[in-house]
């Protein structure tokens, strides 16, 4: 089989495996039970590539690391000063504080480090020999947004497409499942916490957010 014949042998099945899963989830409205579904995919993912996985963690600079998290906590700061409305000052009390902070940790380890592993390293380990780098930086990223189209939400949809151009990008260039981890917690929690994407209420996530932070 030539490689163009390979190419598209694996284009047609990203294409059928995200095109499925939108299908399985609308169709049933698992929406609120995505992070179940997530989180049993990445443990399957983590027991068969533990190997791999481990020497995919930590970035091949380290130096570049923290360029990239000085450069997210910059974009989180800037997000809470233009969009944050004083939240963090007026509107939590202390023990929505803490139970804030146990949110984050549930979104860390059931949503982001989940779908790292599935788009970041599986997606790579699988695909990344068939494709240039301009094509899987594009395909990943189409596929990633294409999931979140179970919230029917364009916003939803554009953000999870360029910030996952960032992601890709950035696993490409460094091999570093730690950095695109951080860079998905952090941007991702912060765009929840200030209450973007009316329809990603689907979530459990940011039902449980908005129960801490209406009430």
């Amino acid at each position: 089989m030539s490689d163009m014949n390979r190419k598209k042998k694996k284009l047609i099945e990203i294409f059928l495996i995200t095109f499925f899963f939108l299908i399985f989830v609308i169709l049933f409205q698992l929406q609120s039970f995505i992070i179940v579904l997530l989180f049993v995919t990445s443990i399957v993912i983590s027991y068969c590539f533990k190997n791999e996985i481990i020497k995919n963690i930590l970035p091949q600079k380290k130096n570049y690391f923290l360029y990239f998290i000085f450069f997210d906590i910059f974009l989180v700061v800037s997000m809470i000063a233009l969009f944050g409305n004083d939240l963090f000052v007026y509107k939590l009390d202390f023990s929505k504080y803490i139970f804030i902070s146990i949110l984050l940790l549930f979104y860390l380890f059931f949503s982001v480090i989940p779908q790292e592993l599935i788009f970041r390293f599986l997606f790579f380990h699988r695909y990344t020999n068939y494709f240039n780098k301009n094509e899987i930086l594009l395909i990943n990223s189409l596929s990633f947004s294409l999931c979140h189209v179970i919230y029917f939400d364009i916003h939803i949809f554009l953000f999870s497409f360029f910030g996952n151009l960032l992601f890709t990008f950035n696993f490409m260039k460094h091999k570093s499942l730690l950095l695109v981890i951080s860079e998905h917690f952090l941007i991702g929690q912060t765009l929840i916490i200030l209450g973007f994407f009316d329809n990603f209420n689907f979530s459990l996530i940011k039902k449980l957010y908005n129960i801490v932070l209406i009430n």
